[in-house]
């Protein structure tokens, strides 16, 4: 009987431990008054600009933490960033707020 509970808990627990995930939370301010929310996760960094979101895969850099997709770049050095995309690229001396502390669950 004690097994048999066990097991129940154990598969209970499974689903949540599954969905568990660290998210890095980043507000950039740049000139122009122009802010840009980051989620960044083990699986890159989500931007979001208003209502346009924006998925980029990690990539190896010598500066900083770099994230890029088609038509898009994200690097992070410090607390300065710089942001391209190719339909926009008005994203001038962009700087990070304190990062958040990580977000459990985000999902």
């Amino acid at each position: 009987m004690e097994r048999f509970f066990l097991l129940l808990l154990l598969l209970a627990a499974a689903p949540t431990a599954a969905c568990a995930s660290n998210t890095e939370q980043l507000t950039i301010h740049c000139d122009g008054a122009r802010t840009v929310e980051v989620e960044i996760g083990a699986d890159g960094a989500l931007v979001t600009i208003g209502t346009r979101r924006v998925a980029l895969k990690p990539r190896a850099s010598s500066l900083g933490r770099r994230f890029e997709a088609a038509g898009a770049a994200l690097i992070i050095d410090g607390d300065l960033a710089a942001l391209a995309l190719d339909d926009d690229i008005d994203f001038r001396n962009c700087q990070l707020d304190e990062p958040r502390a990580p977000v459990r669950n985000a999902r």
